[in-house]
């Protein structure tokens, strides 16, 4: 199998092939595959890192499978994204998009396998997900890294691999979740919008409480623009622990669908990139891996599966729950 195949080109693991009809999901394939392909040469990489990568690598082929599968259903139709944001090629009269917005301080592949699975999920009927890091200050974070520098390891990442399917758009600068969603309403004057926000679990008790004074202002804001808006939230699961049935049910009463991912992506958060050297958490691209190589050559890391492991290992036995 070459590296142009349509089959995927390397994204499957050696014996498995997978043909998939779109092209727009086939370049995609071939793109990942040559991204962790081209890690075979690099002799600074150990077994545990290409564990760490090869768990990523499988969720992006099932996802990408299954997005497959709803583009020839005609339930994923990939947007025009030429000259976008500066033009809007795609139909405005049924604008599907995904938004998912965070910290992103950095973006990694967790949040990437979080945005693929919602577009292959069945209750997904987006085209596309923006991703935007938030650019406002929060004082709960007052380490954050400055919005353009986390914007970049965002774009670096994914920009021209994933594209129209998963789009880094930069629109968070001084901005946060509340802003973030009325400038891209903006930007869809006169449209029929079904836009759903990507938010984790563990986000959404804050968001359901914050919800009423946000729709107020971007149905505000739709309004104005000439936006049939209609609104709904997608959930990540974060953890073990099932969402409250309550929860969901003050979310509904406002007139907002609730779908909940039922599997959990079992990788650490952003800040084990940050304090604990989870270098293998970021998507490998030549462009991210030129600027790692001094701190991968040195071994100034730590898989995260092994620090995930050594963790379990210390934590007391407990039940466990699920959605």
């Amino acid at each position: 199998m070459t590296a142009d195949s349509p089959s995927g080109g390397g994204l499957y693991a050696p014996g498995q092939t997978s043909h998939f009809g779109s092209p727009v999901v086939a370049r995609a394939a071939r793109r990942l595959g040559r991204i962790f392909d081209s890690l075979e040469a690099l002799p600074y990489l150990n077994e545990s890192l290409f564990r760490d990568f090869g768990y990523f690598r499988g969720l992006f082929a099932d996802s990408l499978a299954r997005i497959d599968r709803k583009v020839a259903e005609g339930r994923l139709q990939p947007l025009d994204l030429r000259q976008f944001p500066r033009e809007i090629h795609y139909n405005l009269r049924n604008a599907r998009i995904g938004v998912f917005i965070g910290s992103f301080d950095p973006f990694q592949m967790t949040h990437l396998a979080t945005a693929l699975r919602f577009l292959a999920s069945e209750s997904s009927e987006a085209d596309v997900v923006f991703v935007v890091p938030e650019g406002a200050f929060d004082r709960r974070k007052p380490g954050k890294t400055e919005y353009r520098f986390r914007f970049e390891v965002l774009r670096r990442q994914i920009a021209g691999v994933l594209e129209p399917l998963v789009v880094p758009l930069d629109l968070g600068e001084g901005a946060d979740t509340i802003e973030i969603v009325r400038r891209l309403l903006a930007m869809h004057p006169g449209s029929t919008l079904r836009l759903t926000h990507l938010i984790g679990s563990d986000v959404l008790p804050i968001a359901a409480r914050l919800l009423p004074k946000d729709l107020e202002i971007w149905r505000r804001e739709a309004e104005r623009n000439g936006i049939g808006l209609e609104f709904s939230i997608h959930v990540a699961r974060r953890s073990k622990v099932a969402v409250p049935p309550s929860l969901a049910r003050s979310v509904w009463r406002l007139g907002v669908s609730v779908a909940v991912d039922r599997v959990l992506i079992g990788t650490p958060s952003s800040s084990a990139f940050r304090t604990e050297g989870a270098i293998s958490l970021v998507l490998p691209t030549e462009d991210i891996l030129s600027r790692l190589e001094l701190l991968f050559r040195y071994g100034m890391y730590r898989p995260w599966s092994v620090q995930r492991e050594a963790e379990e290992e210390r934590r007391p036995a407990g039940p466990e729950y699920e959605i």
